[in-house]
């Protein structure tokens, strides 16, 4: 099986990141033979690119793309803060405009981040991006949304929207009813709703490294544990689903490894690649 992969696409958290958040000596070691093979393992994440690169560092993979916001900015980081933009899908003003009024009228308990590049906009500081801040080591910069709007400069690559479960679930029927143009939303935990341009996904991101490495999807391994990682499991030649994964994502796999908290990338990689 290993010599037909030739490149690497996996998600971060749940798949390489334990239940603690952290990278074990063994997805390490895996990682750094899958480099030496000239095989490049790239991050693709719902995670803002900033929130990525320690990860990719600690892997000594931080020279490779970044596959940021589900697929809606794809780049290469050069240090912290230079980046270099590969692929950029980012959202429609008019909708970012008005799922932000829309939650700001009918659901003032949700919280509101804006990702746009490499940057985390909030409008105040609430327990919700308290909690986000402490998982991604990360701190937002605060703005007024209007004139974020206002200024052309700025794209925006993902809406993030936090609030209590039922919240959220009543927010995701609202947002049907509107039928917004352009946008496309998902659950990337039950309390977590992102937003991103319609043609945005991971299956999308797949397509696009393939292109970027002239080589087929078909010689991709991809490994994931979310309803987000389904498509890019589908599509790529070789589909791994975490142990820890829903039971729909693991039909879409081709082969199940063990959990994040039993190096379940680590193995894939050593069954899979190596």
């Amino acid at each position: 099986m290993g010599n037909s992969v030739k490149l690497v696409i996996s998600d971060i958290d749940g798949t390489l990141l334990n239940a603690k958040h952290n990278i074990t000596g063994e997805l390490k070691k895996a990682v750094k033979r899958v480099s030496a093979n000239n095989i490049p393992v790239v991050l693709a994440s719902a995670r803002a690119p900033q929130g990525m690169y320690p990860i990719a560092k600690k892997l000594a993979i931080q020279s490779n793309p970044l596959v940021s916001y589900n697929g809606a900015y794809i780049l290469k980081m050069h240090e912290q803060n230079e980046l270099q933009s590969l692929k950029s899908h980012p959202m429609k003003k008019e909708a970012v405009i008005r799922i932000v009024e829309t939650v700001k009228k009918k659901f003032t308990e949700i919280s509101i981040n804006i990702y746009a590049k490499n940057n985390w906009f909030v409008e105040k500081d609430d327990i919700w991006i308290k909690i986000e801040s402490s998982i991604t080591k990360l701190m937002p910069t605060k703005v007024h949304f209007d004139s974020l709007s206002k200024d052309e400069t700025i794209e925006v690559h993902k809406l993030l929207l936090i609030g209590e479960k039922d919240e959220i679930q009543e927010l995701v029927a609202y947002l049907k009813i509107l039928q917004l143009e352009g946008v496309t939303f998902y659950l990337s935990k039950e309390n977590y709703l992102e937003i991103v341009a319609a043609n945005v996904s991971k299956e999308t991101a797949v397509k696009e490294l393939a292109g970027y490495y002239r080589i087929s999807t078909k010689e991709i391994l991809t490994i994931g544990d979310q309803f987000n990682d389904i498509p890019m499991l589908k599509l790529a030649g070789v589909g791994v689903a975490m142990g820890n994964a829903p039971e729909e994502v693991k039909k879409a796999a081709t082969f199940v490894t063990t959990s994040n908290n039993n190096d379940g990338a680590a193995k894939a990689l050593i069954d899979h690649v190596l």
